[in-house]
This record gives C-alpha cells, structure tokens and sequence, in this order.
C-alpha cells in the first residue's frame, strides 16, 4: 500500500517590511503612526487572509492566531497602549467614575512576578498598573497615573466611593490619593474569608456558619433604612452564636476580624450607590491573566511593560462581546452607555488610540 505524501502545511505570516531599523525604532515611539503603518501594510495586501475553503471570513482580518505572528501582535498591542485609557473613555462619552473598583492582581505572565493595580467602573477598565512591590508607596504611584489623567480631563474631579478586598496597601492607596472618598470592603470576601477563621470544627458546621453569615449580610442590605445599625446588632448575635456552636475560641478569632473589617462593610452599606462586590473586578482580571498568558513568551525585558498591559486593557474595553454573552455584539464602553465610532472593533481601537472622535 503505498503511503500520501504529506501536505506541505501552508505559511499564513504576515511579515510587515519596515524597510530599515531606524524607520521601525522611530514608529515605535509613536503609536498612532505604528498603528497606521500597519494597517496601511494590511490593506495594500487587500487582506487576502483566506484560512481554508470553508472559511467566511471574506475581506476582514479575523481573529484567526496563525495570520499575525505573535511578535507582530505584541507589538501592535504596545503601539495602541502609548495611549492613556482616561482619554480614550472620555472620547466615549463615559463621565469619569464617582464610585469603582480597585484591587491588584498577582502574575507571573510578564517577565516575573508583578502586581497589577487595577480600577473598574462596571465593565470598562479605567486603569491597569504594574509595580514589582506589594507596598502601599508602589500602589500609590500606580493609582497616581489614573488620578492625574482624570484631573487633566475634569480638573473638579471627586472620588465619593471605592470599594476594595480590604488588602491594607490598596486601602491605604485609595485613601491618600482620594482622601474624601469612602472605602468600602467587598462582602463577597468576607463570606468567602469567614471559613479560615473557623479551626478545629466539623466542615459541615463551617458549612452552616458560612450560610448563616451570606444570609445576614444579604438581609442587612435588604433593609431600606438604618442598615448600619442592623448590622452592627446582627454581627454581635453572630460572634455569639458562633462561640456557642464553634467554641470560645473560634468565636474570640471572628470577633477581631469582625472588629478590623466591619468599618468596610458599614460603608458599603451607607451608601445605597456603593458596589457591595468586586465580581466585575475579578472578572476582568481573569480576562487580561488569559491574555498575558498566551502572549507570555513574547514579553521582553527591553519591551514596556506598561504599554503592554494598557493595550491590553483597551482591547478589553472596545472588543465586543461574544454572540453568546448577556451584551452580545457590544463592547464594555457602549454596555456602560459610552459611544464608539463604527461597529469595527478593531477600527475603532485604531482611532481611538490615535486622538480621533472627540
């Protein structure tokens, strides 16, 4: 039986020629020339990107990995990133944000171990940081870069609310940079921190405790006035229920913690505007950690790294969503009520990026 021979699998790169070192190292310092350098090369190729004979792609650069080599799309990431993301939501339209999300990441997808700083109002990202120290001066400094941005675009700006996981260096962040605002702490953290106080008990009674406790904070915000006061007196019977049920010393361990942590949870409830969670937080950090993670090999030392994330964050921002999501055909900025300039994602990135649409 004689043997196929094998299909010489097809080579889909497309190599954009800079012609020499000094025209690429020029453009790589302007983003919106790097970006129209490049999508001028693209369109001179007429987008002849076919991947197979039942592809419909058409005339569009689709989302198919093998037709970009993974350093040109690094690159093409770090050129869109030179732009700052205030500028480009206020171009949206989207008001700066009174109350938001702020929380840092831990990665090891860059070059090492990082921490990411991150600010979300809904589902759009306002900042995304990196700094090698999980200090409160490193997270400052981070969170500086969205505050100057913000003032240069609205110069009376205030900050009335943010909530946090209750890491000590974010809170102590937020409060010098936004003295004025109240900081909250996420109550989905606390119901999820509450069985690492609990030691030495069945896991069934860890169990019932922790639904005894999402039960009593669900009720306290329910209430339509002093939902302060009622958590307070709720908090109280709840050390004491859990002293009879886990013993004096579980009960002696909850008290403390609720002691540290209950001035967060009452600013979230004072506020009927506050967010109670940082669900949308954390799922924006899990889209950019699956993005780093495929780009992880082409991140270099030389690379900036800042630029890197903050192109990410725009894609994260302008890509719509998937036909099958809750905002199908949307991207964050118009689920948020913002407006972009077409219904080309990738268009849109490229004026945005480039001081377009105001």
């Amino acid at each position: 039986m004689g043997t196929a021979a094998k299909r010489i699998r097809e080579n889909r790169t497309i190599t954009v020629d800079f012609r020499d070192d000094a025209t690429y190292l020029q453009l790589l310092g302007d983003g919106k020339a790097f970006v129209e350098f490049v999508c001028a090369f693209l369109l001179s190729l007429g987008f002849q990107l076919a991947h197979k004979a039942t592809c419909r792609g058409g005339g569009c650069l689709t989302r198919h990995s093998h037709y970009i080599s993974p350093i040109a799309l690094y690159r093409l990431i770090c050129a869109v990133g030179h732009q700052s993301l205030v500028p480009v939501l206020t171009r949206c339209g989207l008001p700066l944000p009174v109350y938001f999300l702020a929380d840092e990441k831990h990665s090891r997808c860059l070059t090492a171990k990082v921490y990411l700083p991150t600010m979300v109002c809904g589902r759009v990202l306002w900042h995304l940081g990196d700094t090698e120290a999980a200090s409160t001066a490193a997270f400052t400094q981070s969170y500086r870069a969205f505050q100057q941005a913000a003032l240069q675009q609205q110069p009376s700006y205030r900050v009335r609310g943010i909530l946090t996981d209750g890491c000590d260096s974010t809170t102590s962040s937020m409060r010098t940079l936004f003295p004025g605002a109240r900081l909250g702490t996420c109550l989905r953290h606390a119901i999820n921190k509450l069985p690492a106080k609990l030691v030495a008990i069945p896991s069934s009674v860890r169990k019932t405790l922790r639904s005894q406790f999402h039960t009593l904070l669900y009720r306290a915000r329910q209430r339509k006035g002093l939902r302060v006061f009622a958590l307070g007196q709720r908090l109280r019977h709840f050390v004491d229920h859990v002293a009879h049920s886990a013993g004096g010393a579980n009960g002696e361990r909850v008290r403390r913690w609720f002691q540290d942590k209950k001035a967060g949870w009452y600013a979230v409830l004072a506020d009927p505007q506050m967010p109670v969670t940082s669900t949308l937080l954390d799922q924006a950090h899990n889209a950019i950690e699956r993005k780093l993670f495929a780009m992880k090999g082409c991140h270099h030392p030389g690379g900036s790294q800042q630029a890197f994330l903050t192109g990410f964050a725009h894609l994260y921002n302008l890509i719509p969503y998937q036909r099958r999501a809750k905002h199908a055909g949307k991207c964050g900025v118009e689920v948020e009520g913002g407006r972009v300039p077409t219904r080309d994602w990738f268009l849109n990135v490229q004026i945005l990026t480039s001081g377009g649409f105001r």
